[in-house]
């Protein structure tokens, strides 16, 4: 596995690092700025930020191809943001914009732009993993090539949508890619006390799953480990991957901070924080500067207020 330790994996030319960061750094803004306008009362839609998870939504992303499908979670915004979907289109959701995607009848974290393979998600925990099968199958029987890929939490374990999908994924040897976002908490209840080990994998092998456990907080891991999975996908056989990471950020706009105790857990997780982390790579690699990474966050900054003031002029 390739760590951010070494670059010499991976073609520079083409501007993947500067891809992953930048997708990180703009969902993380957005989240920010979501939090901050709802407390304003200039938006009323729940936000569930990603803070400390970005790099699995968007190195995923970013290793998927045209055609491809993704279902994201309420949790990988950054989703969205990879697949190419506007922060101008994705507040439209929130606003309940008369342009808003599919009318505005959907919360902000199921919208959907199934014409760039972003597909709706689904109320309930594991519910879209069935639907992430559904087009797994339809792409198998159209033999284009093309993946299907779900987010899910590992609190979803305990929902047996996620069962039933392994089993039917595995069988059917479907192209399929489950990404687990595996922050070691059930919205307030630790791992420990639901299930035996934190890694999903011995859940997910029995099933027929090629499975790989990776560094969810680092980017270009993500990255590699989901090109691995696009390739074993489109050759017939699913796959698992177990991202190991921290949410620290809070559960929801609207409930903070659920979780008691996290502090010290808060403390050495920021140490491991994925925008940070691709930072120095960056900065470490002579691909940027310090100062060129200030600037470009200002820019992303004053690009989101900007799209803030396009929609709410939409009327």
């Amino acid at each position: 596995m390739t760590s951010m330790q070494s670059a010499q994996d991976f073609d520079h030319q083409n501007g993947l690092e500067w891809r992953l960061y930048t997708g990180m750094l703009t969902t993380r803004l957005f989240e920010d700025a979501l939090i901050r306008w709802e407390h304003e009362g200039k938006i009323s839609a729940q936000t569930f930020p990603s803070k400390g998870q970005e790099a699995i939504a968007i190195g995923c992303c970013l290793a998927l191809e045209r055609g491809d499908a993704v279902i994201p979670s309420f949790r990988t915004r950054g989703a969205m943001v990879a697949m190419g979907i506007t922060i101008v289109e994705q507040l439209r959701e929130f606003v309940h914009s008369p342009l808003a995607a599919g009318g505005s009848r959907d919360a902000p974290h199921h919208a959907s732009w199934p014409e760039r393979g972003v597909m709706p998600g689904s109320t309930m925990i594991g519910g879209h993993l069935a639907m992430a099968a559904g087009l797994a199958l339809a792409m198998q029987l159209e033999q284009k090539g093309e993946v299907s890929l779900a987010f899910f939490g590992d609190g979803t374990l305990g929902s047996g949508d996620l069962h039933e999908t392994m089993h039917i994924a595995g069988m059917s040897r479907l192209p399929l890619i489950l990404v687990c976002e595996n922050n070691g908490w059930e919205m307030a209840t630790p791992w420990q006390k639901v299930r035996k080990t934190q890694s999903l994998i011995p859940y997910a092998e029995p099933f027929g799953f090629a499975t790989r456990s990776i560094d969810g907080n680092d980017a270009l891991e993500v990255y590699n480990a989901a090109r691995w999975a696009r390739a074993t996908a489109s050759n017939g056989q699913p796959v698992f991957l177990d991202c190991m990471t921290f949410r620290a950020g809070l559960y929801s706009s609207h409930f903070g901070e659920v979780r008691g105790n996290v502090e010290k857990d808060l403390a050495t997780w920021e140490q491991r924080d994925p925008l940070k982390r691709m930072a120095e790579w960056l900065m470490g690699h002579g691909l940027a500067s310090a100062e060129e990474l200030q600037r470009l966050t200002r820019q992303e900054e004053e690009g989101i207020e900007a799209a803030f003031n396009t929609v709410r002029s939409e009327g």
